[in-house]
């Protein structure tokens, strides 16, 4: 949905007008020493109680403070602003959600932050603070010492503003923030701090996407006149931005700036209109300056990896072609052409990895030039990405004998895409390779693979590789060690998982957090859990989230409910960390039949407005009381937010009403979430696979259900039933001895134009015996081929178990026998077909 002209206009003007003229600018100093908290978030951090010495109160303390603010004190601060930043008067109906979001993944998809330890400390300062007590007095909090502010906690804070205004459905509610995060650019040009594109340029990714025209021209003058150098920059958001809006005109005058009859370079801007228009495929306006263009005049690698990934996307070959050869002629060219043959050969739209790589070959022949490791390095990440593991193998392989650089990020690729193709055997290709002279693995490589041979039960080579590391200066550490431990602990075998914290330390390696929380989460006594604990703190090791989500899940799973509790009450806890290990603890207690205490302790977050780990409440559907009301495992399913989490527990509330007869508004409840069901990309027909296995399998069983299931599927949602939807609702035919529903089930398969195989015959064999219609099963089975001893195993078996079985549903007279045997001659002739 998009922002009427009218809207837009008066948005724009209530916005322009509280833009302030530079003025007086009093310009501090731009070089502010950022290495520790200023004094500003100091003084934030322990307004709740500021009588408090500063340099006694440590900072997790003060970050407590600050995120257990009461109800009473977030009035106060929300009625006490010192700094009040008019909102919107104007109460526009606009629901910008569906837009919003999906802009929302899109820019969170392509946007690199690269934040130092500190900047992402801040950010996850400000985002708690919004979190627990608004923005609006978050805001007037931070502002009231905003003179003292860093340009790292400045920068942190239009983040989190950013957030919020994406996250939100309500444009007046997005507005508002991004009129905030505003006043903070303007606040920062009038105190001479620099504005950086990691700051600005999501900012301005959002304005254009929403088409906020006079908006972006004030963000961009006051980005501007911050930072003069970023003004080459900025016409690469210019150039989006009128692309945006489809306004030729603009995007033609600026092109018209891009001349190539001199043969000079580029300027950086005219580099940047070309970047922005090769992203958004501009095909009518680059076909006439690609034409104009030197490209050995190019400077700017990311334009060139851009010109060629836009030229293999159009599959333009000539022009790729030239722009190659006049680069292999270049002195300075030439040593990107094989990346760019790369790029190019693996941006075609549709080939198969196969055709990228004939292609990729072809290129360079023709060019007469060797693919370099960087090129090869693109090609196996595209094969990965493919899931063409093997081939990806091949390659790397074959850079290992051609003597070329094995970098760890191919190394890394490499591992990544086994360990997503769940192929783990192939891990043992990965050995072969590291003894090649030219492998540059790193210590994450190592890791890796360790890893993976222990998901084969492979631990000679998981310690061989162990072994390996001294033959490229590398050292083993803990994460090695704890991968080959938690490997162990997954096959049982404590004993062996005992030694390795042993062999850790004959190693010189000392055991961290993860380590121990391995150790306490596979105890099943309480003094074992004491043990690892108390060792853990003699070892120096801090007690970290995990430890106390080990320490949790270990008392629970020894019966020691009361002491997994008493883990929330343990002083050492951070505040911080509370609502994720309460999540923990809900799912804990569920799982181990403590199902009301886990539902006590999740009303009790939800009456508080805390955050709770949708796994924990899908663990409350999963493990619900059979005689629990559905009622309340309903209102868990619409408490999960995020679709993918939604779906899940969602369909597990549905299999709980199946398995405890709880089944009779399901269909209902299919229906008041019909339009969430059919939202692009959710599993749901895999989850009514499942509900119909579990129809199947419930007794007494209720092929009604299944079949209103089947008619909402098909009807309301536009589905075709799978073949597993249809054996399941046949064997719930068998198991119901329902031979009318199973008649209708079987004309399903036509419908849905699945040919029926002989397992589809053998149910259809047995619905036949259990309805005792004796006659129309021995027709049926004559035309079963029984080629094979299973096959005919299962009818020698269904025979004799239904043959034998009381039948109360005998024929009483001839016409129903001629019934049944017109509608067997149907299934006969199926199988004839």
């Amino acid at each position: 949905m998009v922002v009427s002209k009218a809207n837009k206009s008066l948005l724009s003007s209530v916005f322009k007008s509280r833009i302030r003229t530079t003025g007086e600018s009093s310009i501090a100093s731009g070089n502010r020493d950022i290495a520790g908290t200023s004094q500003a978030v100091k003084d934030l951090l322990c307004f709740k109680n500021s009588s408090s010495d500063l340099e006694e109160v440590p900072l997790q303390d003060r970050v407590s403070n600050l995120l257990h603010v009461t109800t009473s004190e977030k009035t106060s601060l929300e009625k006490n602003l010192f700094l009040k930043i008019p909102s919107f008067t104007t109460k526009i109906p606009y629901d910008i959600s569906l837009r919003s979001k999906e802009l929302s993944r899109e820019r969170k998809e392509k946007r690199v932050y690269k934040k130092n330890g500190l900047s992402r400390r801040f950010a996850k300062i400000f985002r708690d603070s919004a979190q627990k007590l608004g923005t609006e007095a978050m805001f007037g909090a931070f502002n009231r010492v905003a003179k003292e502010m860093s340009v790292t906690e400045y920068n942190a804070m239009v983040g989190v503003y950013l957030e919020h205004a994406e996250k939100s459905n309500d444009l007046d509610y997005a507005l508002g923030h991004i009129e905030k995060a505003f006043e903070l650019l303007k606040s920062m040009r009038d105190r001479g701090f620099l504005i950086e594109e990691r700051v600005y340029g999501p900012i301005l990714g959002y304005l254009i996407d929403m088409d906020m025209v006079e908006e972006f021209q004030s963000f961009k003058d006051v980005i501007r006149e911050a930072s003069p150098g970023s003004v080459e920059r900025l016409g690469y958001y210019e150039m989006l931005f009128w692309i945006q809006l489809g306004d030729g005109e603009k995007i033609e005058e600026l092109c018209d700036t891009i001349d190539g009859d001199n043969r000079e370079s580029l300027s950086i801007l005219q580099e940047n209109y070309l970047l922005a228009l090769c992203k958004k495929d501009q095909k009518y306006h680059l076909e006439r300056l690609l034409g104009i263009v030197d490209i050995t005049k190019v400077q700017s690698s990311d334009l060139l990896t851009n010109i060629f990934e836009y030229l293999g996307r159009f599959s333009l070959d000539s022009v790729a072609g030239k722009f190659l050869w006049e680069l292999r002629e270049s002195d300075e060219g030439v040593k990107n052409v094989s990346e760019l043959i790369s790029i190019y050969s693996t941006c075609t739209p549709n080939p198969t990895v196969e055709d990228t790589i004939l292609k990729f070959n072809k290129m360079h022949e023709e060019l007469d030039v060797m693919p370099s490791s960087t090129s090869y390095e693109k090609l196996v990440k595209y094969s990965c990405d493919s899931n063409e593991v093997v081939t990806a193998l091949d390659i790397v392989e074959k850079m290992g004998e051609a003597g070329l650089i094995i970098s760890a990020d191919i190394l890394h690729s490499l591992l990544h895409a086994i360990d997503e193709v769940l192929e783990f055997d192939l891990v043992r290709r990965i050995h072969s390779i590291m003894c090649t002279k030219s492998v540059k693995p790193n210590t994450e490589n190592f890791r890796s693979i360790i890893r993976l041979c222990t998901r084969i039960k492979d631990f000679e080579g998981a310690y061989n590789m162990l072994g390996n590391l001294k033959n490229f200066n590398l050292e083993p550490n803990s994460s090695m060690f704890n991968c080959i431990l938690a490997g162990y602990f997954r096959e049982k075998n404590v004993c062996r998982a005992l030694m390795v914290v042993k062999q850790m330390k004959e190693a010189g390696v000392k055991p961290d957090s993860i380590t121990f929380g391995y150790l306490i989460n596979n105890c099943n006594r309480e003094d074992a859990i004491t043990k690892y604990y108390e060792e853990m703190k003699q070892a120096g090791v801090q007690a970290t989230k995990r430890i106390y989500m080990s320490l949790i899940d270990a008392y629970a799973a020894s019966g020691k409910f009361e002491k997994a509790k008493q883990v929330l009450v343990d002083p050492d806890v951070p505040a911080i960390n509370q609502n994720e290990l309460k999540s923990v603890l809900i799912s804990a207690l569920a799982s181990r039949g403590k199902w009301a205490d886990a539902l006590h302790i999740y009303e009790e977050m939800r009456k508080a407005e805390c955050h709770v780990d949708p796994k924990s409440i899908i663990s409350l559907i999963e493990y619900s009381d059979s005689n629990g009301e559905l009622s309340t495992i309903v209102q868990l399913a619409d408490d999960l937010q995020d679709d993918t989490s939604w779906i899940d527990g969602f369909f597990r509330m549905i299999l709980f009403a199946v398995r405890n007869r709880k089944s009779s508004n399901i269909v209902d409840l299919l229906k008041q979430n019909k339009v969430r069901l059919l939202k692009k990309d959710l599993p749901v027909e895999t989850h009514f696979d499942e509900v119909f296995w579990a129809i199947a399998e419930t007794e007494p069983t209720k092929v009604q259900l299944g079949m209103d299931l089947l008619r909402f599927m098909k009807d309301e949602l536009g589905f075709v039933p799978s073949r597993k939807c249809l054996d399941f609702l046949l064997h719930a035919c068998v198991n119901a001895k329902d031979q009318e529903h199973g008649l209708l089930v079987w004309k399903e398969y036509q419908s849905a134009a699945l040919p029926c195989n002989v397992l589809s015959f053998l149910r259809m064999y047995q619905v036949l015996l259990a309805a005792g219609d004796l006659e129309g099963a021995k027709a049926l089975v004559s035309k079963i081929p029984k080629d094979d001893k299973d096959v005919q195993h299962i009818i020698e078996e269904s025979h004799s178990a239904f043959s034998q079985a009381p039948n109360k549903k005998k024929p009483k007279k001839k016409t129903i026998v001629s019934s049944r045997k017109q509608k067997n001659a149907g299934l006969c002739t199926s199988l004839d077909r």
